[in-house]
């Protein structure tokens, strides 16, 4: 009885363990990949849109190329947000007119004064590498560790509601056993002469209704 108490406690509790520690290794796997330092050399891509209008675009077959450096960067908003990006994990970045583009730039400086929506803002290298150069597993990782702990919470539904009926069953038996009927006591048998329900103690004399000095003891 105790070993089998002790498999279902187990059964239990390893699904809620794994579920605790495997998230936690799928994020610090995905941590072990490099951020966007200012010096860095990047490739990145994003899509530019102003007054509803896409100004410019650039994707993962033609990428934007730079040195992450605030006179090479602009406007210091888009700067300020891929400072500290990693790679493939996109982003929407709104930068305010205070942020965005001068008058003087010499490319955008018809947009000055006006706030800059950068959609699909992503990383796709840093000095030369993607992420098929780290062994963490990249965004793949994230998403099978979801996955995985989806299962895995579902099998500790399962198991929580078999562990309810488990101790509902035990509790039932506890409360509903049968019972001596003079001490209320879980019996230890019945008289062979009238039925009745009785405990050893209760039954020393003999039984108190038919006088009967035989009690069939349960089984255990």
């Amino acid at each position: 009885m105790m070993f089998r108490h002790r498999t279902i406690l187990l059964l239990f509790f390893v699904p809620i363990i794994i579920s605790a520690i495997f998230p936690l290794y799928a994020h610090s796997a995905l941590a072990a990949l490099p951020t966007v330092k200012d010096g860095d050399l990047i490739e990145f891509g994003y899509t530019l849109v102003v007054d509803g209008q896409i100004i410019e675009k650039y994707t993962s077959s033609q990428p934007l190329a730079k040195r992450i450096l605030p006179d090479l960067i602009q406007p210091p908003g888009l700067y300020n947000a891929l400072i500290g990006m990693t790679l493939n994990q996109p982003k929407d970045v709104v930068v305010p007119p205070e942020d965005g583009f001068a008058k003087d730039d010499p490319q955008h400086g018809d947009l000055a004064g006006k706030t800059l929506y950068y959609y699909g803002l992503e990383v796709y290298s840093i000095n030369g590498k993607s992420i098929t150069d780290f062994n963490t597993g990249g965004s793949s990782l994230a998403s099978f560790g979801y996955y995985f702990v989806r299962v895995l919470l579902g099998l500790l539904g399962v198991g929580v509601a078999v562990g309810l009926g488990y101790g509902t069953f035990l509790l039932y038996k506890k409360l509903f056993s049968k019972r001596c009927v003079v001490c209320k006591k879980p019996a230890d048998g019945q008289c062979k002469k009238c039925g009745r329900y009785f405990c050893k103690t209760c039954y020393a004399m003999g039984c108190p209704y038919c006088g009967s000095r035989k009690l069939v003891l349960f089984k255990k």
